[in-house]
């Protein structure tokens, strides 16, 4: 009995990459100075207060870290999960431990005593650096839960804690499942909130496509999450340019190090010209799904999920605007932009006014104006690009655009302004949607990710032009609610094409 956990421990520890590579005799002190305990739901490790004479390695089941308040209040700084570490900062602290560690699952715990551990760093300094890192980056950890908690929003901060759980291998595109194995009121204190926060956070998150939830199992839409990501970015840290120098190039080897430099500075070019294109494209998309959204507010239908598609895309707006500023470096391009800075603040102030009848009209001229801005914009990186990919990642942002445009116009006729250029744009841009997307598929016929995703948007255009069908006046509110949502499912589904083509060679 007594071998066969000896050679369990044995497998166990040298598994993990805190005790990788030790000597036969190290790994040998190590595990005679190791027990394995098994702890049931609910039941400390260790709480606040008790001297802490172990570091642990969770095998399986989860373990909280939690403070208590004198008044019995408690806050969840982590959920742990099997091949974490934890109680090290508390074992070679002198002062007593002010976190609780709890199962909050049936967990099977390795304790490793501080005489054992450290017989072995003395014998060996690296697991004495290894346990460094892993307190250096537990440091940084805390920092980062700092700033996140001060300067992101409770979507971010719910966002980041599912990603960690999906890991790093999760995909540009298609979907990740993860699982929230813990209870509600547990995550809410790990998020500073209160259970109905959190309960409408994942809403939040859901109705802005971001995740699917399904019980305790979330499903990460990972090119919208890449999007959100992008846009809701912590502020980058101070960039030190001295510290970045250039290779010394001389003679044959300074040339082959110079064509190879030159490779690559094309190679990026190439990479922020189909960037410039998404990110002007997009720009065209907002436009149209900022109005949408503010004229479904004004109908009063679906007033949470308009408001909120409505907000995050004016944030939106004006961060890649800002972000494009310095990539207009052409005549026209810098045109765009300076047309657009011009007319931003005048659609903002629209959309941040109340809908109604009279700035509805309003904003119908103001969100042309801006729309022809942001092609003309689209239309110069794409020409400075002059690419076959360039092209395509236009034309694919462009039926992102026009999803957007379809129901849009379908709100300003409901509303009776404009009504008969209304049907003629209408038409146009289910024209010229439906006929993109046949030349979309048929350059794709080789590449069956992309052709998937096509199969999805196209599913969805046919479900919006039945929709559209609908003429019955008495059915307009379902007819709304419907159009509104299959237009986030169909721009959806055209984002992920875009993020596709987008990584496309050449």
């Amino acid at each position: 009995m007594q071998a066969t956990f000896t050679r369990n421990i044995k497998k166990t520890l040298s598994e993990l990459s805190l005790f990788a590579d030790l000597a036969p005799e190290q790994l040998g002190e190590l595990i005679a100075a190791t027990r394995c305990i098994v702890f049931q739901k609910d039941q400390p490790i260790y709480r606040a207060g008790d001297p802490v004479n172990e570091m642990y390695v969770l095998l399986s089941g989860q373990v909280t870290l939690s403070l208590s308040s004198n008044r019995g209040n408690e806050k969840v700084i982590d959920v742990l999960g099997a091949g974490q570490s934890f109680g090290e900062a508390e074992l070679f602290a002198s002062d007593p431990c002010i976190v609780a560690a709890v199962a909050a699952r049936p967990s099977q715990v390795l304790g490793i005593r501080r005489e054992g551990l450290c017989q072995v760093m003395a014998a060996d300094p690296r697991l004495a650096l290894r346990l460094m890192g892993v307190l250096a980056r537990r440091q940084v950890d805390m920092e980062t839960e700092f700033a996140t908690r001060h300067f992101c929003s409770g979507s971010r901060r719910v966002l980041d804690f599912m990603l960690q759980l999906a890991g790093p291998n999760r995909d540009l595109v298609g979907e990740t499942t993860v699982t929230l194995a813990v209870s509600k009121k547990v995550l809410a204190s790990r998020f500073d909130m209160q259970p109905e926060t959190l309960s409408r956070t994942l809403r939040d998150l859901a109705d802005s496509g971001l995740i699917v939830v399904d019980g305790c199992r979330i499903r990460l839409r990972n090119s919208a999450v890449a999007r959100y990501l992008d846009d809701e970015a912590l502020p980058q840290p101070v960039n030190f340019p001295n510290l970045r120098r250039l290779p010394r190039l001389a003679g044959n080897g300074g040339a082959r190090a110079a064509s190879t430099l030159a490779a690559r500075s094309q190679a990026r070019d190439s990479r922020s010209y189909c960037d410039s294109i998404n990110q002007a494209g997009r720009l065209r998309m907002l436009s149209q799904r900022m109005a949408k959204s503010w004229l479904m507010l004004e109908t009063g239908l679906l007033a949470r999920q308009s408001r909120l598609i409505l907000r995050q895309s004016m944030d939106s707006f004006g961060g890649q605007l800002q972000a494009l500023e310095p990539r207009a470096n052409g005549a026209e391009s810098a045109a765009a932009i300076a047309e657009l800075t011009r007319l931003w603040p005048r659609y903002q102030a629209l959309l941040d006014a109340d809908p109604s009848q009279n700035a509805a009209r309003d904003l119908f001229s103001i969100n042309e104006d801006v729309l022809e801005a942001a092609q003309t914009l689209t239309l110069s990186f794409e020409k400075d690009d002059g690419t076959r990919k360039g092209r395509l990642i236009n034309l694919a942002g462009r039926e992102r655009m026009l999803s957007q445009r379809v129901a849009k116009f379908f709100m300003f006729r409901h509303m009776g302004i404009k009504v008969a250029r209304c049907r003629v744009e209408l038409d146009d841009a289910s024209q010229e949607f439906s006929t993109a997307l046949v030349e979309l598929t048929s350059v794709a016929q080789d590449r069956h990710v992309i052709l998937g995703e096509l199969e999805s948007v196209a599913g969805h255009w046919n479900t919006m032009q039945s929709t559209l069908a609908m003429r019955n006046g008495k059915d307009f509110a379902p007819t709304a609610r419907k159009l509104f949502t299959t237009s986030e499912n169909l721009l959806r589904r055209m984002e992920a094409a875009v993020d596709l083509y987008a990584r496309l060679p050449g």
